[in-house]
């Protein structure tokens, strides 16, 4: 009995991670992007955990893979597509008529599907065992529904915005698909030496964190986390 309830525990957190990513879904399109950011936040716990246990516990299994997927999917890709989808409802395209620009926000639909590609990707990519190739799912959808929640009012005032929004989803689509080694906090020994871009990454967000409080941190920890990993690909 205790060998069937442990073999399926993984696959119910990863389930938990599906639930998590659809009320994010639900909340970003009422226009709660607070609300979604926290089951986004909670989607990406019962993400680390689902495959934590599955290696602790030693029940990895294919269709567990397939379906942690699929739970990213929704909780990384659709989900922050949503807030930013909202967002951009709501600004000003300059200088193109309003039949036009109605349009325009279902831009924001593309980030799901590149989230989707990178995924397939890395269950089939055999370098990315302790290490990311590309930016991950979890960390380009906290960018996203941080930046929105903790700045949304300021960039809808601003004039030309929603294109430069346009534009970095581009970027941040680019970002999942590329081929930019990114590293991972998987931790093969808890020692300093050769952990050092770890615990360097994480004090310095800790230290962002306390200044700015969980909400307004999380997307530039992304952009840090971006950044050291740039570093430290060119001391390699």
């Amino acid at each position: 009995m205790s060998n069937i309830i442990t073999r399926h525990i993984p696959n119910t957190l990863t389930c938990a991670n599906l639930v998590s990513g659809c009320i994010a879904v639900y909340y970003a399109l009422c226009g709660d992007a607070p609300t979604a950011l926290l089951w986004i936040a909670a989607g990406a716990a019962f993400d680390f955990f689902d495959g934590m246990s599955a290696r602790l516990l030693g029940v990895s299994s294919p269709i567990g893979k397939e379906l942690d997927s699929l739970a990213d999917d929704v909780t990384f890709g659709v989900a922050p597509s949503a807030i930013v989808f909202v967002q951009l409802s709501v600004m000003r395209f300059e200088g193109l008529p309003d039949n036009v620009a109605q349009y325009l926000p279902h831009v924001a639909w593309v980030m799901a599907a590149f989230s989707a590609l990178r995924l397939a990707k890395f269950n089939l990519d055999t370098r990315q065992t302790t290490s990311f190739i590309g930016m991950p799912t979890p960390a380009n959808a906290l960018f996203w529904a941080s930046l929105l929640v903790s700045n949304g009012g300021r960039i809808e005032s601003m004039p030309y915005m929603a294109y430069c929004l346009a534009a970095l989803i581009g970027v941040s689509c680019w970002l999942m698909v590329s081929e930019v080694p990114m590293f991972a906090l998987k931790f093969k020994t808890w020692g300093w030496q050769g952990n050092e871009t770890r615990y360097g990454f994480i004090t310095a967000a800790a230290a962002v964190t306390a200044w700015l409080g969980p909400t307004a941190a999380l997307w530039m920890v992304v952009v840090l986390y971006l950044l050291v990993s740039l570093w430290h690909n060119r001391r390699r």
